[in-house]
């Protein structure tokens, strides 16, 4: 199958096409394969395992072979993206020890064998529920301040300013952005992208056609969005579409 999975605000998907060009992003990226086990390029060099989370801001590249892989963005600001990066730390990328990475690799050839949507988005609950659980540094309120109000944004390019943010929170630009790499080890202005991103295949999942959702994120157009989806994942925004089929963890 060639399936997505939007859970909370992070993005699953199950495929056995993926060609993926090198990048990188601001996202903690979890790989798992099915069978084999996975040969990566990781930080410029080989990576053979069974299970690997890579780091934000790393360069990576993978290719499935029409071997059924399992591959998760990662929220970065999330209570769960903030405690995989602070077990991650400066390293670009971890290796899952070999009893987490079999537990998983038996659910998703589970999940594959039942060929069901339930069965599949129970597999998806299953990978959050076997990463440990602890509590998560918080972050400055201006920062929790500046999050929200991206929750809440109503997607019009004034929103998805630095400026519009740093006067919600009482700070100039200059301020702001420095604040939100401090705290969240990521720079604002390329948040706020991931943040559209999110929201334009959010629309995706909901029914929109590619251009509508493309332009209600922010985006200047289809092809900026296009162009984004391709810089950040390594892939074609209608390759990721195609053939596609999105499922959300309730």
């Amino acid at each position: 199958m060639n399936g997505i999975i939007r859970y909370k605000s992070h993005f699953m998907a199950i495929s056995d096409r993926i060609e993926a060009d090198r990048h990188k992003h601001w996202m903690p990226q979890l790989f798992l394969g099915s069978g084999k086990a996975l040969h990566m390029e990781v930080h410029h060099e080989p990576v053979r395992c069974d299970a690997i989370i890579v780091n934000i801001n790393t360069y990576h590249m993978i290719a499935s072979n029409g071997e059924p892989i399992f591959t998760m963005l990662i929220d970065p600001v999330s209570e769960l993206g903030r405690l995989i990066r602070g077990e991650i730390k400066d390293r670009p990328y971890h290796v899952l020890p070999r009893e987490i990475a079999g537990e998983m690799r038996r659910a998703f050839r589970h999940a594959l064998a039942a060929d069901s949507h339930a069965a599949i988005l129970d597999f998806a609950r299953q990978v959050v529920s076997m990463f440990p659980a602890g509590a998560a540094k918080s972050y400055e309120d201006r920062i929790e301040q500046v999050l929200a109000l991206l929750d809440e944004c109503a997607h019009e390019d004034e929103t998805h300013q630095v400026k519009y943010f740093a006067e919600a929170a009482g700070l100039s630009g200059s301020r702001l952005a420095h604040l939100f790499k401090e705290e969240t080890g990521i720079p604002l202005k390329s948040y706020i992208v991931l943040h559209k991103l999110q929201k334009a295949y959010d629309a995706i999942f909901d029914g929109e056609n590619f251009t509508t959702a493309a332009l209600n994120a922010g985006f200047d157009s289809p092809s900026h969005f296009a162009s984004t989806t391709k810089r950040m994942t390594g892939m074609s925004a209608t390759g990721i579409v195609k053939n596609s089929e999105f499922l959300k963890v309730r």
